[in-house]
């Protein structure tokens, strides 16, 4: 797998803090944004996005890509409180209170490349 480079645009009124699957963090207050960059080595990723109200985490949602599969999950409840919209090497994605969200070609991210996603309130 190439690098990839995993940018995130917080647009909640909760704060983000993300757990990717090789040990990296990172975290956007409400209304900022963060990036992580990953090598060649970093194959398998999965980011968990957990958002933050008074220091509870109140929802998870996941990022994930490797050569073999992409997608993402902007995380469910009852109450409906995040959206996303994405791009990952051109492909774009939304979901709303959709759960997973699998991107295709299936080898997407096969060489790497960039990811975006900005996250709002519904």
């Amino acid at each position: 797998m190439g690098p990839v480079q995993f940018n995130i645009s917080n647009q909640t009124k909760y704060d983000l803090k993300v757990q990717a699957s090789n040990g990296a963090q990172a975290g956007a207050v409400a209304g900022a944004g963060t990036s992580l960059g990953f090598t060649p080595d970093d194959t398998n990723i999965t980011c968990a996005m957990r958002w933050y109200q008074d220091g509870i985490c109140i929802l998870q949602g996941s990022v994930a890509w490797s050569a073999g599969g992409s997608g993402a999950d902007d995380g469910w409840t009852t109450s409906n409180i995040i959206c996303m919209e994405g791009n990952m090497n051109g492909v774009g994605f939304s979901g709303c209170n959709e759960g997973w969200v699998e991107l295709q070609p299936y080898n997407l991210m096969a060489n790497g490349g960039e990811v975006s996603v900005t996250y709002t309130n519904a």
